[in-house]
């Protein structure tokens, strides 16, 4: 297998595992109730977001992906932080 192989399969796994960890923590809070409030719905938004920042950091990493803002999930955090 060459370099670029082994690269592109890493990619592969590492979006793999994003993807995987994004559908436990989903079904977590789905299975925590039924409850459908905003503070719920924020949670699974939350997730979402910090899996597609994750994918998007491993893309850049491979240099698939140029857009990649390393400060991006620190951005939302104090954004809803601020909230409070």
């Amino acid at each position: 297998m060459t370099d670029y192989e082994k690269k592109e399969e890493n990619v592969a796994n590492n979006v793999t595992d994003t993807v995987v960890k994004l559908d436990s923590e989903l079904d977590k809070l789905n299975s925590l109730n039924e409850d459908t409030s905003k503070e719920h719905e924020f949670k699974k938004w939350y997730a979402e977001k910090k899996a597609i920042h994750e994918i998007k950091h491993i893309l850049y990493d491979a240099g698939k992906y140029d857009k990649y803002d390393e400060d991006e999930m620190n951005k939302i955090d104090t954004y809803f932080e601020n909230l409070k």
